[in-house]
This record gives structure tokens, sequence and C-alpha cells, in this order.
């Protein structure tokens, strides 16, 4: 028996009596271990001890009935155990990175994933919580600010505002309905390991979000920043919001990313040892075939014994960073060819065929093999010894920061330029020339057109760029009153710089 069945009987345990209350010690007791060894192995087998196990599972059931049933926060309160409103809502907010009553206005429909007895499953559902708590925290806090947008747009009572936040919100909303979609991919990958690759789809989602909830803070801002003095005061509050939006956005990214990472190293780790031991089922199947065919010298198939044997032994010894779907696919050939010339001599032997049969059993070993290589994720196919560099690559490299630089930078010489044609009249001659003259410099920075023979390229760009920021600075004070969205653009063009 596996050593960690009597756990996983304990996970029966834990969902039939999931409304009462449970010790460790009731449930050690129930599998016949004593209370240290059940929680040694509990934690070993699930990745997480035993009462913040149960904790997650009555917060996964309490939010499954706050999504279908209309029972109130304080009854399913009470229904799992809790004395009280407060502390409920304290634990669930714990679990799942959002209060009840949130989880239930937004109705989320995937929170924790259900109980799973497959070990390595269960390691893997510890990740996927982590970034779903993330992600129902986002989402929240997108839909929220969407709200507040909407309440408050006419607040200046000019029209033309109004409808710009009320766009704004609707962007929002958007958004938060992408990062929705998100959640169920995450769940994915806890059910089928081999949907790991889904992790740069989920990945980008997320980093997309964060690009539009920063751009969307800027939008909002460098508008505001156009309006009268009086119309500023009375938007503060939304510009506010969605700066502490693209913050959030952007730190629990990051945190996501490296959910990602663990994730990816977990399954990746597991894909190893199942690849290799995949391996040694084909070579151990390979060898006793050959044993087989060998064990009678008189007979006539020592040829095919010392083939199958060769080839089994040449599987052996191949390291695991070696083995791919293209040289597991020769092995097959190879195999069939020696299995066509037994085939041949079992027509001719019947009474030889029992001998002969270890060769199928072999190429049936050989098949799952292959089969397991094709189903790993696109990104690993043929390197399951390399996965692991692949898992760890979450940071950003220098050619990525780059071009980040360069996207964004060409955001703000866009809106750059938009101010100046919108100022018009206000500039004189020599104004408008030296904005320009700014422009034409950022412009070549963003193609790349260094004089410096540094080869740091990020570095560079990013030394320019604080110089035109300082340039445009001057500018826009020379500008005032006139000139808060040019200094707007330019403070922006030095935060990008220093994130570099």
């Amino acid at each position: 028996m596996d050593r960690f069945e009597a756990v996983f009987q304990s996970l029966d345990v834990i969902e039939e009596r999931i409304r009462e209350k449970l010790t460790v010690e009731k449930l050690a007791d129930s599998v016949h271990f004593s209370r240290y060894h059940y929680q040694r192995l509990f934690r070993e087998a699930v990745g997480e001890s035993v009462m913040r196990y149960v904790a997650g599972r009555r917060m996964a059931l309490a939010a499954r009935e706050l999504a279908e049933t209309d029972a109130t926060v304080l009854e399913i309160a009470l229904r799992y155990g809790y004395d009280s409103h407060e502390g409920f809502t304290r634990n669930f907010r714990t679990h799942m990175g959002v209060t009840p009553a949130e989880y239930r206005k937004y109705h989320f429909s995937i929170g924790l994933p259900q109980t799973r007895k497959e070990r390595s499953a269960m390691m893997y559902s510890k990740n996927t919580d982590e970034i779903i708590r993330e992600l129902n925290g986002l989402i929240v806090q997108v839909r929220e600010t969407a709200s507040f947008t909407e309440k408050n747009r006419n607040v200046s009572g000019e029209e033309t505002y109004g409808e710009f936040w009320r766009d704004t919100a609707g962007r929002a909303e958007a958004v938060a309905d992408d990062l929705a979609k998100t959640l169920g991919q995450v769940t994915a990958i806890a059910q089928r390991p081999d949907e790991i690759s889904a992790r740069f789809m989920i990945l980008k989602a997320v980093e997309d979000a964060a690009f539009w909830l920063r751009l969307t803070a800027f939008r909002t801002r460098l508008t505001v920043a156009r309006a009268r003095p009086e119309h500023r005061s009375a938007f503060e509050p939304i510009c506010g919001r969605y700066e502490s939006l693209a913050r959030n956005a952007g730190t629990r990214a990051g945190r996501i990313a490296a959910f990602l990472g663990e994730l990816a190293e977990l399954i990746f780790r597991d894909m190893r040892e199942n690849a290799a031991q995949c391996l040694q089922k084909a070579v151990e199947s390979g060898r006793a075939a050959a044993e087989k065919l060998s064990g009678d010298p008189e007979l006539p198939y020592g040829y095919i014994a010392e083939a199958v044997r060769g080839l089994a032994e040449e599987l052996g010894s191949l390291p695991l960073r070696e083995v791919n779907v293209n040289r597991l696919e020769d092995y097959c050939i190879r195999l069939d060819i020696i299995g066509a010339a037994g085939t041949l001599d079992g027509w001719r032997a019947p009474e030889h065929r029992e001998l002969l049969d270890g060769i199928g059993d072999f190429r049936l070993q050989l098949d799952r093999t292959l089969q397991f290589f094709r189903d790993l994720p696109m990104d690993t196919v043929g390197v399951p010894g390399e996965i692991s560099a692949g898992a760890g690559a979450w940071e950003r490299t220098a050619a990525k920061a780059y071009e980040d630089m360069v996207f964004q930078g060409g955001i703000l010489l866009f809106y750059l330029k938009g101010e100046i044609e919108k100022m018009g009249a206000l500039l004189d001659r020599e104004q408008r020339a030296a904005l320009e003259e700014l422009c034409g410099r950022m412009e070549r920075v963003i193609k790349g057109e260094f004089s410096d023979g540094e080869t740091d390229r990020t570095a560079v760009a990013a030394r320019n760029l604080r110089e035109i920021q300082a340039a445009l600075a001057g500018q826009a004070r020379e500008l005032e009153p006139n000139g808060a969205a040019i200094e707007y653009i330019a403070q922006e063009i030095a935060n990008m710089a220093d994130r570099s």
C-alpha cells in the first residue's frame, strides 16, 4: 500500500465531516496514526498543514454556497463552524482573496479547486490557489473602481467629461472580464498539469491587464491636467483610484508570475520523474523480451534477442535530456523491423510464439513512452532534462525591458505630440520649435539611434530619456499656467526610465 494512502483516506473523512468540529487528533485516529506521524505525512502528501487544508475546504464549499444559494453570510458562516460574521469574513478573505460579499456580488464561479487524491495535483493546487487569490483581489478592485467612476462621472457637471469617464469605466470592466476568463485557465492547469504551457497565456493576460490599467491611469491624469482647476479637484478621487489600481495590478502581476514559475517548476520536476519512469519501464520490458528469447540457445532467435537487447540498452544509456520524440519514433521503427522478423518466425513455428510475444510487450511500452513525450507541453517536448531552464525564466530579460521601454516611449511620444497640437496658438514660434526638437530626440531614442557606442541599450535609452524629461519639464514651467499636461507627460517619461 502507498504510504500516503492513509492520508488520502482521511481526505474522505474530512469531506464527510467538514461541518463538524475537526481536530488533528480526530483525523489521525480515523486512520489509526499518531498525531505526529499523521501531520508529517499529511504535509508531505498534500503540501500544507492538516487544519489549513480543512479551513481551505470549508472556504471552498462556503464559496459555492455563496454563489449558488440565497443563504446569508452569517447562515453560511454558522454552517461551517464559525461563531461570527467577522471571523468567517476574515478567514474567507485569507483563503479566497476577497470578502464573502464581494465574492457573491461579482459572481465568482471559480474558487479553490476541489479535493483531489493525486499527490502531485494536491501540490499543484497550492500554487494555483495563490494565483486565484491574487486574481480575485485584482478583479474586485477593478470592478469597484469602474463602479466608483460611473457613479462620479458627472461630478463636474460637464457632459464631455461624463462621456470620458463612462468610456473609462467601460474599459476597466472589459479588463475585469478578461481577468475573470483567466481564472478558468489557472484551474485547468491544476486539473491537467500537461496544460502548463498555458502559463504563458495566463501571464500575458495579467501583464496586458496591468499595462492597460497603467495606461488608463495615465489617460485619466492627463485628461484632468487639461481641465480647469475647479474640475481638477473634483476629479482627483477618480484619478487616485486608477493610480492605486495600476500600482496594485503591477504588484499582483509580479506575484502571479512568481507563483506560475513555482508551479511550472513543480510540474516539470514531476514530468522529469515520470519521463524517467516511462523510459525505465520500456528498458525493463526490452531486457525481459531479450532474456526470454535467449533462454534456449538451441533455438534460432539469438539474432533477434541480440537486436532487442541492444535497443533496450541503448535506450537505457541515454541521458534524459537527450530523449526526444524524434528519437523515440526512430526506436519504434527499429523495433518494428525487428518485430517483423519475429512475426515471420512465429508463423513458421507457432509453438514459439509465446517466446516472441515479449517483443510486442516492448513495443507497447515504447509506444506509451512516445505518447508521454508527445503530450508534454510544446515548449518542453523532447527536452525534459532542460525543462527547469524554461520554468525559471520569469524575470524580464534585458531585451524585454528594452522592448517595453520602446513601446511605452512610443505611447508617451504620441500623447506629447497631441498636447503640442492642442496648445496651438498658446505656443510662440520658439516654444513650438523647442518642443518639436524634444519630440525628435525622443523619436530617435525610441528607434535606437544613439550616438553612444555603449552596448547596454536600455541604460543608454534611459539616460537619454531622463535628459529629455528634464528639458521637457523646463518647457512646461515656461508655459504655466498651461503646461500641466506636458509636465505630467515629462514626469511619466522619468518614471518609465526609472523602471527600466
